[in-house]
């Protein structure tokens, strides 16, 4: 998750450094809040397995991905990570000028 949190780090700074040097030509990428009915089936299926996910934010949903363990099955949080990505809005891309 550390390795995570410095990437976003970089992107912001990097994309806050480009708004500045080029405030009226600069193309910048964001993610749209998650959208929870796409993640319902989601969040419903990994309650099953005794599991909550919360995807108030970014933070919130990594931090409940990484604790939807099952010991002994390794592929479980691989898949519930893969199915999660398949949830999310994809980034959109806007001009600043």
């Amino acid at each position: 998750a550390l390795v995570e949190e410095f990437m976003l780090l970089a992107n912001v700074t990097v994309g806050k450094k480009i708004l500045r040097h080029y405030p009226t030509l600069s193309v910048l990428r964001r993610h749209p809040a998650p959208n929870r009915g796409m993640f319902d089936s989601l969040i419903s299926k990994a309650k099953c397995r005794g599991f909550a996910i919360d995807i108030e934010d970014s933070k919130r949903l990594a931090d409940s991905l990484d604790a939807a363990q099952i010991e002994g099955d390794a592929y479980f949080n691989k898949l519930l990570r893969i199915l999660s990505t398949r949830c999310m809005s994809p980034a959109r891309y806007f001009c600043s000028g």
